[in-house]
């Protein structure tokens, strides 16, 4: 089983991750990009049981939209975000955070595998991964 040990900037917060992600892809969903303030994430999600805050519990704070089922958790110390769940309750760990945890290289397993919620991107990304309009089960975006 994989295990990636993560901390934020100031090390006052450990994660660890362990097993398989459900998702490694780029989600361009419009709660998404609100929560992160971002046009697109580049995320791995995980159950709460494979992304476990394992230091500085007590360091973490925790941001709840006020109209999406979405919470974003951050150290209180450094700004960090850790992870933010969904509206299924994974959580979602920043791509960019395992990368600077590993020497700034995303490990390739963890690699994303295609976009989702492509329909509702706000830019185009010109690459050979799959473009889901949806979740993975939806149809591919055919442009």
């Amino acid at each position: 089983m994989n295990t990636y040990n993560l901390h934020c900037d100031c090390n006052k917060v450990a994660l660890t991750l362990s097993g398989e992600p459900k998702v490694k892809a780029y989600c361009h969903c419009i709660d998404c990009r609100e929560l992160l303030n971002s046009p697109f994430a580049p995320v791995t999600a995980w159950t709460e049981e494979n992304a476990a805050i394992t230091a500085g519990e007590e360091h973490v704070s925790i941001y709840q939209h006020p109209s999406l089922r979405m919470k974003k958790y951050f150290c209180s110390h450094c700004g960090e975000v850790l992870f933010n769940t969904n509206c299924v309750d994974w959580r979602v760990v920043p791509q960019l955070l395992i990368a600077k945890n590993h020497d700034h290289q995303l490990p390739e397993e963890l690699t994303a595998t295609a976009h989702i919620f492509y329909e509702q991107r706000v830019v185009d990304i010109s690459d050979d991964l799959p473009k889901h309009l949806r979740g993975f089960s939806s149809p591919l975006f055919a442009g």
